[in-house]
């Protein structure tokens, strides 16, 4: 019982290449040993039947041989026996027993004349002219000859089979030694059972036929393991890469693979949107709350900076006659208008306008921008393709708000490719979504800062809030769009906007 236990233990531990070969070779093992078997027990059928036959033949020739050697040697006295007489002799002792042998057939073959002496049939057969007795014992002699004359040369006697598949006979041949001189060869034969041997035939064709159904058989049972083989390989790779990237989906594969992989790929699309909708959840609490934060901080930097805004007026004002002033009141000026946008942008993110839509295009918008965004891009030795589909609808926006985003994204790109490059700004429709793409060729993203770039306070810039994407991020949500990023090191980024035709506009009180 446990060596059986363990056996099946190692059978399931095994791989599935390995089970579904142990399970066909068992299963081709049964149909093979009944062929075996069956190819043995015919085989030694026909040794019986072939070994009765040759004892009887062998029993038959040797009391014929025997009667006719001692004739002959009655007869020679010393001299040589012609071809006449040893066929006069052969018939005499031959004769007597044909009617006692039916359907077995004497012969006689002399070396010397290269002649023979046929007597009997196989079969019952009508009388024979001349010519067709000579042409038939023309026949017998070209059948016989091989077996013959291997008799004289050896001086053994030889039982075989001859004929053609569906007339064969057994011949039992022995040679004639008078004087130690071979002066003849006598064989006796008889005609198989024609059952016997159409039976023989038809079995034989029966292994072969058997043999390459089995062999047919494993080839496609070879064939089909390694279709499912492959699919199955296929498919652990595909779950190997999804296990790092679950964005990664299996390939189409036919059957019930492909329906599996197809399962797969719906649970896979499915925990990847749910992960999309718990980031964006997380995200906006995380907006929310810093929101809030900067909002407070916002106020209390601003009362401050009005209050030395102020004092500078007055500095100006006081101290207009005092040498080299004009040159720290300026200085100062444009520190708190720096500090002044800052805190605008805290504003902004913080607690968002409300949106002034109307209807505007978002071809127009892109063209407005690339307009005053020209000069900064020649400098940084940006190429801009541009591929704007013809005739895209209208939507209701706020202009200032995606000019801002746009603006951004150009300028992120510009920076992220400081040897200069190329910027493809692409726009289409569909399914009532303008889609907008921005793709670089810059230096790409690295995959642990993909997931935070929309993230506020975020950035890998030495200079900056970090502020920039997290506001168009909140932009494109208040106009009911989405925003995305796909990026790669060493080879760019595209970000990828969608915008309902009909948006939703959220307006914050």
């Amino acid at each position: 019982m446990l060596r059986r236990n363990k056996l099946f233990s190692t059978f399931k531990s095994s791989s599935l290449r390995n089970q579904i070969v142990i399970i066909i070779a068992v299963i081709m093992l049964v149909p093979s040993v009944a062929l075996m078997y069956d190819i043995f027990f015919a085989s030694k059928t026909d040794e019986v039947v072939f070994l009765d036959k040759e004892q009887r033949l062998e029993a038959l020739v040797n009391s014929i041989n025997k009667d006719f050697s001692k004739n002959l040697q009655s007869l020679s006295l010393g001299t040589e026996i012609s071809s006449s007489l040893l066929q006069d002799e052969f018939t005499q002792v031959v004769n007597p027993q044909i009617q006692a042998n039916l359907g077995i057939r004497f012969g006689l073959y002399i070396p010397k004349t290269e002649k023979i002496t046929v007597l009997g049939f196989l079969h019952n057969y009508r009388n024979l002219s001349q010519e067709e007795e000579a042409q038939r014992e023309k026949d017998i002699f070209d059948n016989t000859k091989p077996g013959l004359v291997a008799t004289e040369m050896s001086n053994t006697p030889l039982f075989r089979i001859s004929g053609l598949w569906n007339d064969q006979v057994v011949e039992y041949i022995s040679p004639v030694v008078l004087n130690k001189n071979v002066v003849a060869v006598m064989w006796v034969e008889e005609r198989l059972n024609p059952f016997f041997y159409q039976s023989s035939f038809f079995l034989k064709l029966e292994r072969y036929f058997t043999l390459a159904v089995l062999a047919i058989v494993m080839i496609g049972a070879l064939i089909v393991i390694r279709n499912l083989m492959t699919g199955v390989n296929r498919l652990k790779q595909g779950l190997n890469r999804m296990e790092n990237d679950i964005h990664h989906l299996l390939p189409e594969m036919p059957g019930e693979l492909g329906q599996v992989a197809q399962a797969v790929n719906r649970l896979a699309v499915g925990l990847s949107e749910k992960e999309r909708l718990e980031d964006q959840l997380r995200q906006s609490e995380h907006l929310i709350a810093l929101g809030r934060l900067a909002t407070g901080v916002a106020h209390e930097l601003r009362n401050p900076i009005a209050i030395i805004k102020t004092l500078v007026e007055l500095m100006k004002q006081e101290y207009s006659q005092m040498t080299g002033i004009e040159e720290f009141t300026r200085a100062i000026e444009e520190q708190i208008d720096r500090q002044d946008f800052e805190i605008q942008e805290l504003l902004d993110f913080g607690r968002p306008t409300k949106v002034a839509t109307k209807e505007c295009s978002i071809n127009d918008l892109i063209k407005g921008v690339l307009s005053f965004s020209a000069a900064m891009l020649r400098k940084q030795k940006v190429h801009v393709k541009i591929h704007l589909a013809n005739n895209l609808s209208e939507i209701l926006a706020d202009t200032e708000k995606l000019k801002q985003v746009f603006v951004n994204i150009i300028v992120n790109a510009a920076e992220a490719m400081p040897e200069g490059g190329e910027l493809a700004i692409t726009t289409e429709e569909r399914e009532s979504t303008i889609a907008i793409s921005f793709a670089d060729t810059g230096e790409g993203i690295p995959l642990n800062d993909k997931s935070r770039i929309f993230d506020p306070f975020y950035t890998t810039k030495k200079t900056g809030t970090g502020l920039g994407l997290s506001i168009s991020y909140q932009s494109v949500k208040l106009h009911g769009g989405t925003i995305d990023v796909d990026s790669e090191l060493g080879k760019g980024t595209t970000f990828r906007i969608n915008l309902p035709v009909l948006p939703k506009i959220f307006r914050q009180e």
